[in-house]
């Protein structure tokens, strides 16, 4: 071969090198992980979260499922996992270091994105005698959630906004979400902790014939009383309507913010490039499930009593939606 060959020989080989690279490329981009729960409402956000930023962000994120925010929080915290999903409750006390992860804080937590509201409570079988939160008195309740310590909390403000407290009802020991919700569909309880929009009311309907929420009390005192255990949240009236599950007449429901956070360590880059795919896709969200029915990009950046990543607080300001209201 001539050296005029040879040198053509050698530029095609570095034009088809940088073809291969550049084809590549999407193969190569940074891979992050979302620290989520194995089932229930929090995997369903998470799994939406993550194929909208892989499919539009330019990063790869992949979910990476656990028992609860108990196991995920601490390891996002570390810098371990770049992401988690939980909500507001959650993170108070993951940061705080009560409840989630008893004496041991985890203040390098920042907030990414305020996701959804999320509407919460105790259902019980539709044709259930139960009206009321107070008829729960002497009835088999969850408790215990081991695996899930959230959940005590919640059941425990529940049954203080109606006054009571674990003593007054038979208590049935339960590791974690999952095995509480198998527990109410055996009916070996007589009520589950439920969100507005979750894949289990499905399964519920079949088993029991439909389910319905307990409405909750919103005197101040009761609201108070409820607010010891779940801080940051607040009562709301939401009316029957489609995708509203268990509501068949006007309800009081609990309500408080869902959210995605990071570690102070998670790149700026990659936060920039996760708000930016969930701000400009809001309808491949809501088409991922039911529970994003009320997102809204351009409250994102909503005060929530955390500090704020500074990859998210960039993008917002840049948006003109920071700090976004109530």
């Amino acid at each position: 071969m001539d050296h005029s060959l040879r040198g053509r020989a050698s530029m095609c080989a570095i034009v088809f090198a940088g073809t291969v690279l550049t084809a590549a490329s999407p193969v190569l981009a940074q891979v992050v992980g979302l620290g989520t729960t194995q089932v229930g409402a929090t995997n369903q956000l998470s799994i939406g979260i993550a194929k909208v930023v892989s499919d539009k962000g330019g990063v790869q994120m992949r979910t990476q499922p656990m028992a609860g925010a108990a196991q995920y929080g601490p390891l996002v915290n570390a810098g371990e996992i770049e992401f988690g999903v939980a909500n507001l409750v959650e993170v108070h006390y993951l940061r705080d270091g009560k409840v989630i992860t008893e004496g041991k804080p985890n203040q390098d937590l920042r907030a990414v994105a305020r996701l959804v509201p999320w509407y919460n409570g105790l259902v019980v079988k539709h044709d259930s005698p139960i009206r009321t939160l107070k008829d729960l008195k002497g009835q088999p309740v969850p408790s215990g959630f081991t695996g899930n310590p959230l959940g005590r909390v919640l059941i425990a403000g529940y049954l203080a906004n109606a006054g009571l407290t674990y003593d007054d009802v038979k208590q049935v020991p339960i590791p974690a979400f999952p095995r509480m919700f198998d527990a109410f569909k055996q009916q070996q309880t007589v009520t589950s902790i439920a969100t507005i929009g979750a894949a289990q009311f499905k399964e519920w309907d079949v088993a029991l014939g439909g389910v319905r929420y307990l409405s909750f009390d919103d005197a101040p005192a009761a609201v108070a009383a409820l607010n010891r255990y779940i801080p940051h949240s607040e009562v709301v009236e939401v009316k029957p309507g489609p995708g509203v599950s268990g509501v068949p007449v006007p309800t009081k429901i609990l309500v408080y913010d869902y959210t995605l956070f990071a570690s102070a360590k998670t790149s700026e880059e990659a936060v920039a490039k996760v708000v930016a795919a969930l701000h400009a896709n809001p309808g491949d969200l809501k088409a991922s499930s039911p529970l994003w029915r009320d997102f809204d990009p351009a409250r994102m950046g909503k005060d929530m009593g955390v500090p704020f990543h500074p990859g998210a607080i960039r993008f917002y300001q840049a948006k003109g939606i920071w700090p976004a209201g109530k």
